[in-house]
């Protein structure tokens, strides 16, 4: 989970998108197959991707049973998105894609690798009606792209986080919203290994849909090198400070202090997991073990 930054002229593409324009551009034409049904079906097409933004913006997911059956219009909605043209008014579509991808924007759901191509939040194939539509296509990294895959979001929680619609920073001005439960040696020749889950503090369904966002993006696969980097020197320089705590050099009130700064948010970063790993280990009890750790890696005496 990534705050979706924007490139410098996505604001420019999106606000020059006429919707009801580029419908009646690519219903005048005479293919692909199939377009001279979907012409038939104009205003219900349109009253679906007017209701689109409104309703997502109201309850960050759609409602299936109020969303309307264009199945049959799959292969002419497909065909529009996979053919995006002047003419037909839907070059709008390579112009997102590329724009996220000239300036190697990372990919929102997993934060890891930048933007390669555009995910249909609903997918296409089940709800083609939205397959052109900008507000259902969110820039990503092909890994993700290819893990989501027709996976629904119709409810709640159980879905994937949308950059466009889910904005969870009221709740992360002072804590991230992600937390890390380290483990000591959990297998052999194993010294440490992690959980990352929805910080306890969280309202219940948010804490639900970030932990099912973290399983199915399989967050921790591609954070491991930097957690772990994170983990290891975060650890040595809180064993330090309590060390300099307990012979007496420093007081409790600095000792304080070196933790509130130890823990305190890098403004730069939107996805910072030295931030994270710092918080969790000042601030979760269950991580308290590194000050009694054996490790060769933490003993600094």
């Amino acid at each position: 989970m990534r705050i979706l930054t924007k490139p410098k002229d996505i604001d420019s593409i999106i606000s020059n998108i006429d919707m009801s324009s580029a419908v009646r551009a690519f219903l005048s034409f005479d293919e692909p197959e199939g377009i001279s049904s979907l012409r038939k079906d104009e205003a219900s097409l349109m009253a679906e991707l007017i209701k689109y933004d409104y309703e997502m913006k109201q309850n960050g997911y759609l409602n299936h049973n109020a969303i309307r059956n264009l199945i049959k219009h799959k292969t002419a909605l497909e065909w529009i998105y996979s053919n995006p043209s002047m003419k037909r008014k839907t070059a709008f579509i390579d112009a997102i894609r590329e724009a996220y991808i000239d300036e190697d924007i990372l990919c929102p759901y997993c934060g890891v690798s930048p933007c390669r191509t555009l995910d249909h939040y609903y997918s296409k194939a089940l709800l083609p009606q939205f397959s052109f539509l900008p507000e259902n296509l969110i820039p990503c990294c092909g890994d993700c792209n290819r893990g989501k895959g027709s996976k629904k979001a119709f409810s709640k929680w159980r879905r994937f986080f949308n950059p466009f619609y889910d904005d969870y920073s009221v709740f992360e001005v002072d804590e991230p919203l992600l937390i890390i439960i380290f483990k000591e040696n959990p297998y052999p020749n194993v010294d440490m290994n992690y959980v990352i889950t929805a910080n306890h503090s969280l309202p219940y369904l948010i804490k639900k849909h970030i932990n099912y966002h973290i399983s199915a993006a399989r967050i921790a696969n591609g954070h491991g090198e930097s957690i772990s980097n994170s983990f290891w020197r975060v650890a040595q320089d809180l064993i330090n400070y309590r060390k300099l705590l307990n012979a007496r050099d420093i007081s409790q009130q600095v000792y304080h202090s070196l933790l509130n700064m130890h823990i305190k948010r890098n403004e730069s970063l939107s996805y910072d997991w030295e931030f994270i790993v710092r918080y969790s280990l000042v601030k979760i009890q269950v991580n308290s073990w590194i000050y009694r750790s054996n490790s060769p890696k933490l003993d600094l005496s």
